[in-house]
């Protein structure tokens, strides 16, 4: 992955051991293959909606969240979500902390949850629901946290209370909800913290903090009650019990999300915090097992506010805390270092021959000529492996700058700067003897194709637009070449035309992004590998607009020639090519294995039986599990095809009686993907029946898209792109002697129906009703001009009306004279009206950002004007 904003709120994480742990999980649910007629479609024919939603499974509110937008003249209607809470109202009033009232509260909760959401993807065109509506749920969350059997405990119940909770960021009712909301932290103690669904519930109030960032009501009510500021803070010191602990991340996100009230613009409140802050800083110095509240403490300072953090010194703390966690040290046969927590020398070798090999692989593949692209001086790549999910989490974004809600980053920096550093930071998904590095060669081919692929930056890479396809598409045929068994998968469910694939951004969705593009690319290579000569020519050239056309050339030329490959792979998808894997002979059956199934099995001694599961990104728990007669054992990979004499995986015990379950993330989830079983005969079996048993996640997975809440440090003429689904924050230093500042906004996609709009303030972070200065227009090309009269940060907020919305922001610092006879001169050249030259590169005077200006209606005289 070749992007990088910063996480906001940490979830559960797993026990620092293994990914998967061999445990019996009794007391799992097993659904059966067959659901009951819970999904949406099957709801809006029911003659009871209402029941048959209190009834449903929760293997089902996928399809609620996911259903079509027209669900909103429907069953999503207004009228409709409200007769549904009123049914939630009286479940609720009603309630006794039983199994079955707390399903039926989960699911109605869930329900009006996916209402919102689904709502949320069509704002644009039916707006938001009625205040009256969401004032009224609102009013059945404050019923729930008051009732005495709120916080019973048990699967159902927990899941109940964590819908509820969770609904009050859907709605945006956290002002009103709060005062009932923080006392539920009462009940977080030694014997509820061994919960981690409960304490996750009791962490839906930091979601909805974070999820209420740029609200001014939020901040109102937070400056008209201070004790909540402290009561947050008690809570994060007097339960500091937990560090160390599956339970520690709420006492992370209690510091966090009061931190992030520095955003506030009520200086009252600014105030408080900081002096919070700086009291968590002093009680829980860097250096121990209370690391994760000093980072969380100082991320916020350096975001927000910046000039608290001069006593001090951030870099020498981050080298210290860089050496602790990363002691070992190997430099590969090649352009690799291997930095990792707890790589043994052999691992770390290995690490070193399968980057060599894919290295090769990769100048063969490309045809590169093993010349890097211009001004590319990456010599060496650092990658850093961190021993589990649980310190990637904790460390590296403040570390290293990326965000930790993925499988691992690569972080390119300035190619052109002779002190940059190319790393990626990747963490390990089980601690036995084997490797176990996700994404390691997917990120590495990132690398590669950065340094002999693709001139300039990340953010110049993806300027034009038109390429995610290839960036994320390559690495992922490098890494599995024929072998993408689950992107093959997709075709079958809902084939997009290649036009689709080639115009797909980062805010489309992980399968169009890295199976879809794996497909475009595979395609391109096998059938057009001359085309995809061209194209990396003008990728090398930095022509990144001339390679946007011919992808858009490419797609409606061969759309036809795509679809007619697809339907091929489906019956014919080719054979692994890993080498570390022997290819499935002909005999064998590799069969699929759905979530929740069972299967009875019989086989003689030494016959192997192959299955695989697909994992999405909400299960909380799952195992699999074999029991029966005779001897058969279970084995089991990710994301590679298990074998008795090859795999990951397995908890060897006598006879058919075997369960292997999969450890949480630390997002509380299940690692989404694919993972392979083998079911092989160490004696003849019978009857052993396989069986799969899951849990359902409600968390904010099923939220809509959340934002990097983290401000970004915006350089003079340095264009920014930056995506943004709602809120996103950036800032700048002005130095002493400028007069003004400029800021031009416009869309990556000119042909995008987004609009995004543009604050401005000098004094504190801009909400939607304070700011100094704002640019409004029903498009995303904004101008704002602000004048400057002494050094110090000037802080903007960008919000978006709809989901997935790129833009590219433009920032001049200005200096009297000077600064606008430059700006006249470059503008004189671009429209051929005089000479000039230099100025014109700096400045970034180019056809589409004066087109912005211009489309702004923001005069060209007048803009010079200003400026003398």
């Amino acid at each position: 992955m070749r992007i990088a904003p910063v996480p906001s709120i940490h979830s559960p994480r797993p026990k620092p051991n293994a990914l998967l742990l061999a445990l019996s999980l009794a007391g799992l649910p097993s659904f059966s293959y067959a659901l009951d007629a819970c999904q949406f479609n099957d709801i809006t024919q029911a003659q009871e909606p209402i029941l048959a939603i209190k009834n449903a499974q929760p293997a089902c509110y996928n399809s609620w969240f996911y259903t079509d937008s027209k669900a909103i003249l429907g069953l999503y209607s207004e009228n409709s979500i409200d007769s549904i809470n009123r049914a939630l109202a009286l479940e609720v009033s009603q309630y006794q902390g039983t199994e079955a009232q707390a399903k039926s509260i989960a699911n109605l909760g869930e329900f009006i949850r996916a209402a919102y959401y689904v709502r949320y993807g069509v704002k644009q065109d039916f707006g938001d629901y009625s205040d009256q509506l969401s004032n009224a749920i609102a009013d059945t969350i404050n019923q729930f946290m008051l009732s005495p059997y709120s916080l019973s405990l048990g699967r159902e119940q927990v899941a109940a209370m964590s819908s509820l909770t969770l609904m009050v960021d859907n709605v945006k009712r956290l002002p009103s909800t709060m005062a009932n909301f923080i006392v539920l932290l009462d009940a977080f103690n030694p014997q509820t913290a061994q919960d981690v669904q409960f304490v996750d519930g009791l962490n839906n109030l930091f979601r909805s903090m974070s999820g209420h960032a740029s609200r001014d009501d939020f901040y109102q009510h937070i400056e008209a009650h201070p004790e909540y500021l402290e009561t947050l803070y008690r809570f994060a010191t007097e339960h500091d019990w937990a560090l160390g602990t599956d339970a520690d991340f709420i006492l992370y996100n209690a510091v966090r999300e009061t931190g992030r009230l520095l955003v506030s613009p009520y200086p009252n409140t600014k105030t408080r915090v900081i002096a919070i802050l700086e009291k968590v800083l002093e009680r829980y110095p860097l250096g121990g097992r209370s690391d994760k509240l000093w980072i969380a403490a100082v991320e916020m300072l350096s975001y927000y506010a910046p000039e608290t953090l001069e006593a001090l010194n951030l870099t020498q703390a981050k080298q210290q805390l860089e050496q602790r966690i990363m002691p070992n040290r190997h430099q590969c046969d090649g352009p690799a270092i291997i930095r990792s927590q707890g790589l043994t020398p052999q691992q770390a070798e290995q690490a070193c021959e399968i980057l060599n090999e894919k290295e090769a692989d990769f100048h063969a593949v490309a045809n590169t000529g093993f010349t890097p692209v211009a001004d590319d001086l990456n010599q060496q790549v650092e990658v850093v492996v961190f021993d589990s999910n649980e310190s990637y989490v904790s460390y590296s974004n403040f570390l290293f700058g990326n965000t930790t809600n993925n499988g691992g980053q690569y972080l390119e920096g300035n190619p052109a700067d002779t002190n940059n550093t190319a790393r990626f930071v990747a963490y390990r998904y089980a601690q036995d003897e084997a490797l176990s590095i996700l994404n390691l060669e997917h990120e590495y081919v990132h690398y590669l194709d950065g340094r002999y692929n693709q001139y300039g930056s990340f953010s110049l890479n993806l300027s034009e637009g038109h390429i995610v396809w290839w960036l994320e598409g390559f690495a992922e045929y490098m890494h599995y070449k024929k072998g993408y068994q689950a992107a093959v998968d997709l075709i079958a469910e809902k084939k997009l035309s290649l036009t689709q694939v080639l115009a797909t951004t980062y805010q489309n969705d992980t399968n169009q992004i890295y199976r879809w593009g794996y497909l475009a690319v595979r395609f391109m290579l096998e059938n057009h590998s001359n085309e995809v000569d061209q194209l990396l020519a003008l990728s090398r050239s930095g022509d990144f607009k001339a390679w946007a056309e011919q992808v858009k050339r490419i797609g409606k030329s061969l759309d036809s020639e795509f679809s007619t490959w697809l339907d091929t792979l489906t019956t014919d998808s080719g054979n692994p090519e890993d080498p570390t894997v022997p290819p499935i002979q002909p005999e064998d059956t590799m069969n699929h294995l759905a979530l929740g199934q069972s299967v009875t099995l019989s086989g003689e001694q030494y016959s192997e039986q192959l299955y695989y599961i697909d994992v999405p990104d909400n299960i909380s728990e799952l195992s699999i599990n074999i029991s029966g007669d005779g001897d058969a054992d279970l084995y089991l990979s990710y994301e590679k095809i298990a074998h008795y004499y090859d795999y990951q995986i397995t908890n060897f015990e006598l006879h058919s009686n075997e369960t292997i379950a999969l450890e949480k993330q630390a997002n509380g989830t299940v690692l989404p993907g694919r993972y392979y079983f083998s079911i092989t005969g160490r004696e003849a079996y019978q009857r052993v029946e396989l069986n799969t048993k899951v849990s359902y996640a409600i968390t904010d997975n099923t939220q809509k898209p959340s934002d990097d809440l983290a401000p970004v440090v915006l350089e003079n003429r340095q264009p920014m792109t930056l995506g943004i689904h709602q809120t996103r924050y950036a800032a700048i230093y002005v130095p002493e002697g400028m007069s003004t500042v400029k800021v031009w906004l416009q869309p990556i996609d000119k042909m995008a129906a987004h609009n995004v709009d543009l604050y401005a303030e000098s004094e504190h972070w801009p909400t939607l009703t304070h700011f100094d200065q704002a640019s409004k227009r029903a498009d995303s090309y904004e101008y704002i001009e602000l004048p400057v009269t002494q050094a110090g940060y000037v802080h903007f907020m960008l919000n978006a009306q709809q989901a997935n919305s790129q833009v590219e922001l433009l920032l001049w610092l200005i200096n009297g004279f000077n600064a606008g006879h430059e700006i006249l001169e470059c503008f004189k050249l671009k429209v051929g009206l005089s000479f000039g030259g230099e100025d014109c590169a700096i400045w970034r005077c180019d056809k589409e950002l004066w087109s912005a200006v211009l489309l702004a209606h923001v005069p060209f005289t007048t803009l010079v004007a200003a400026t003398f």
